[in-house]
């Protein structure tokens, strides 16, 4: 959700509490945005740790390239590297 002034930013963020007396809501979180880059980093680091915890093999390379397994998932530059998959049929089957 985009905000046109701060006004409305601090109004929302600072009534965001309220949100968790209601049990639909308890789960639903709101916090002032964070810069992109910053927001790209988050989730380089969620994706590392959540493979790291399921036993997987991580890499990240110096351009910010996160590899899982030997295929790459994040890029902070580009965001989520689309993975396309390739169907072979054998004709003679």
């Amino acid at each position: 959700m985009k905000l046109t002034t701060a006004w409305d930013r601090r109004l929302v963020v600072s009534g965001a509490y309220k949100l968790s007396r209601d049990a639909q809501f308890r789960r639903v979180f709101i916090r002032p945005d964070e810069p992109f880059e910053t927001r790209r980093r988050d989730i380089l680091e969620r994706l590392k740790n959540r493979a790291e915890s399921q036993g997987q093999t991580v890499d990240v390379s110096d351009e910010g390239v996160l590899t899982i397994d030997g295929v790459e998932h994040f890029c902070l530059q580009r965001g989520f590297v689309n993975r396309r998959v390739t169907v072979v049929s054998n004709q003679n089957d």
